[in-house]
């Protein structure tokens, strides 16, 4: 056994390597949030626009999965306890994601079909690789716990929502899908939300989150409702929407309750919690759980037709992807981000000279102006999207794009920390097994 802070070799890749895709995800996050003041005209109309279509894809492929498959292989090493197969596949899977996501979001801007399949089938053989490294790396794995569990979920889902992407995308060169087009378009929306993202982000945190508040894992009663919430209710929504009567508001309701579950078990963390402090990753993440019971409720009312329309649809989808997810990834990346720049640049370095700490590689004041424009851009973007007036849906993605910027500087801060490391310490360990080896 490895002695602590030593880790075993193979246990996990050099940190550059999901620092790639975190990097890469922050500078999507950037060009999304621009292009929302950008694209306040066709925001304030119907989403079915080409360029809406090459927006969320920036949002949901370039940030969203891109984060969370470099985070993966960070967290995978300590939250599962498996080393990482295939680095160098790991390096040539996000080249590949790169080419495909500007190759998808620049066919989408353009409307060029032909094209977009091509990017669509080249995004495909990206996605493939990444579960390929993963499930290399969790073969004879036997500890099935709530987040392993939910991990296997979520890339079934990814998975599921490649393919489905691809069929998609291929259908409008060469028309096969049955049904009507909205509700199949829908039903790829859904499940890479509720049978990709969600079941991610609920294991994850998890395993973490109580790392990062010094406070209990969930109870077996939140465990349940999140990971049997997520299991019956995401096919059921998918399954309801391409036209299966009476699963629709079934699933609905089975993801309301495992949300509630989920966010009861935050707050009751948060409130419990040994840590007696909040840097403003935690805020984030505690404000991102806040959301979900807008989203929880939007995503109930438009199942049981109380609330319909495109207007809706946009408002849903700012506070589900802007709101909880974005801000989630948003605190997750600044306490992951700095842990990778210290481990790289100055863990060779610990206990042989005087090093910086953690919380000095942040920028606090970057972090808290990140932090109030962007939670306050999302509640303006989702109110204004109901409303549906474009100046005033630009005027929100202003006070958004400044506070990706904000959060831009932040990282960088931190990034810069890498170059002080390189000029003093050519090599560095891979990326050690647990938290609290730092």
């Amino acid at each position: 056994m490895s002695r602590p802070g030593r880790p075993r070799p193979g246990s996990g890749i050099s940190p550059l390597v999901p620092l790639g895709y975190l990097v890469c995800a922050a500078a999507a996050f950037l060009v999304a949030s621009v292009g929302i003041v950008w694209l306040g005209p066709e925001l304030a109309g119907h989403y079915y626009h080409p360029r809406l279509l090459a927006l969320t894809h920036t949002v949901t492929l370039g940030w969203v999965t891109l984060a969370i498959m470099g985070a993966s292989y960070q967290l995978i090493p300590i939250v599962l306890e498996r080393p990482i197969w295939g680095e160098r596949l790991a390096r040539w899977q996000l080249a590949i994601l790169v080419v495909a996501v500007t190759g998808m979001v620049a066919h989408f801007h353009l409307g060029s079909w032909p094209g977009l399949t091509a990017a669509a089938g080249l995004l495909a053989v990206g996605i493939a690789l990444h579960l390929l490294n993963v499930g290399m790396s969790l073969r004879g794995f036997t500890r099935w716990t709530f987040t392993a569990r939910l991990v296997v979920l979520a890339y079934g889902g990814l998975a599921l929502t490649t393919v489905f992407g691809l069929a998609l995308a291929v259908s409008h060169v060469w028309p096969f899908l049955p049904g009507e087009f909205f509700p199949t378009l829908h039903a790829h929306v859904q499940l890479a939300l509720l049978g990709w993202v969600a079941p991610m982000i609920l294991a994850v945190t998890a395993r973490v989150y109580p790392m990062f508040f010094l406070a209990p894992a969930p109870r077996p009663w939140h465990s349940f409702l999140q990971l049997w919430g997520l299991t019956a209710g995401a096919p059921a929504v998918v399954l309801g929407l391409l036209g299966v009567p009476g699963l629709l508001v079934a699933g609905a309701l089975a993801m309301a309750a495992a949300a509630g579950a989920h966010a009861a078990w935050i707050y009751e963390m948060a409130w419990g919690r040994k840590r007696p402090g909040l840097d403003w990753g935690l805020r984030f993440v505690l404000t991102a759980t806040a959301f979900l019971a807008p989203a929880a409720l939007l995503g109930v009312a438009m199942a049981t037709d109380r609330l319909v329309g495109p207007r809706v649809a946009l408002a849903y989808a700012v506070v589900t992807l802007g709101g909880w997810i974005s801000l989630t990834i948003v605190g997750m990346m600044l306490k992951i981000v700095p842990f990778l720049v210290w481990y790289r640049a100055y863990s060779p370095r610990a206990g042989r000279e005087p090093v910086p700490t953690l919380a000095q590689l942040s920028w606090p004041p970057a972090e808290g102006l990140a932090y109030l424009l962007l939670t306050g851009g999302v509640v303006l973007l989702a109110t204004t999207a109901l409303v549906g007036e474009a100046d005033w849906i630009r005027a929100a993605g202003a006070v958004l794009a400044l506070g990706s910027l904000a959060f831009a500087a932040a990282l960088s801060r931190v990034l810069g920390h890498l170059y002080a490391g390189a000029q003093t310490w050519p090599r560095t360990p891979p990326i050690c097994s647990r938290w609290r080896d730092v």
